[in-house]
């Protein structure tokens, strides 16, 4: 499958932004040595995250807030709308209780405006998540993923997020999201930093990380590549650190056959501009 594909069907949400960090080192002990410069040095450390610019409301209309009622209370998670108005990716983790296991119930999609006002609240139809849907994946930090559908497009977003497949190049990046903690801070939060491999790999550890401040930012919100716009991953937290849910063909396989479905499914409703 051509690895352009969901590109071309999500369309790109977000002008690349005019600067990048300079000079990346591309060799695998490089990428540690400029996390750890970053993180020693207060001249070049990594900046908190900020609110949103009004020249960024357009642009990130396709981010949202999704609220799960479970047994031990509402968990929360930020969600991307991508390929179509009514399918999005998130955490796959904010769909089971995290104390039971027990799956979650009543899930919703908020679209909230740049004023912190609810504009849209969407009934989740259904969800497909990697943690159930591939033998063994479950509790694994890199396939922490969801696939969900809405019962209904969103109205709010203007531009839906193009998702792509990360090399695992150090890449400058921003990250947009809502706060776990929603009742504290309605409003979308941007951070900024790099992307890069780990040293250590397995099953317990994201093989992806960020130095983004995401104190500020809920898990499953997008990482995007500042050069081109386009999503390389998905925030998550894993014992205070930070990790990166990249591109797995099971991702890529499951929003292929959910486009397709909504493809297939305007085809044959052509009054259906949804």
């Amino acid at each position: 499958m051509n690895k352009a594909w969901l590109l071309l069907l999500a369309g790109f949400a977000v002008a690349p932004c005019a600067h990048a960090v300079a000079q990346l080192k591309e060799r695998p002990a490089d990428r540690y040595e400029v996390a750890l410069q970053r993180a020693a040095n207060t001249d070049i450390s990594v900046p908190p995250a900020v609110e949103l610019s009004d020249k960024d409301i357009s642009a990130f209309s396709g981010i949202g807030m999704l609220a799960c009622t479970t047994d031990s209370g509402i968990q929360t998670s930020t969600a991307f709308l991508v390929g179509a108005f009514d399918i999005g990716v998130t955490v796959a983790h904010t769909f089971e209780d995290s104390r039971t296991g027990v799956e979650a119930t009543d899930c919703v999609y908020t679209s909230i405006d740049s004023l912190g006002q609810v504009r849209e609240r969407i009934p989740i139809s259904y969800v497909k998540s990697e943690w159930t849907g591939e033998a063994g994946a479950f509790g694994q930090p890199g396939k922490d993923v969801a696939v969900f559908r809405l019962s209904q497009p969103s109205r709010y977003a203007q531009k839906t997020m193009p998702l792509g497949r990360f090399t695992g190049d150090t890449a400058p990046v921003i990250m947009v999201g809502y706060r776990a903690d929603i009742g504290w801070s309605t409003s979308k939060r941007k951070a900024s930093g790099i992307a890069y491999e780990r040293s250590a790999e397995g099953v317990n550890v994201a093989r992806f990380t960020h130095d983004m401040d995401s104190r500020g930012i809920a898990p499953g919100a997008p990482v995007i590549d500042e050069r081109t716009g386009v999503i390389i991953g998905i925030h998550t937290r894993l014992s205070e650190r930070n990790g990166i849910i990249t591109m797995s063909d099971w991702l890529e396989s499951t929003l292929r056959n959910e486009i397709q479905q909504k493809a297939a499914k305007n085809d044959a409703e052509p009054g259906d501009s949804g």
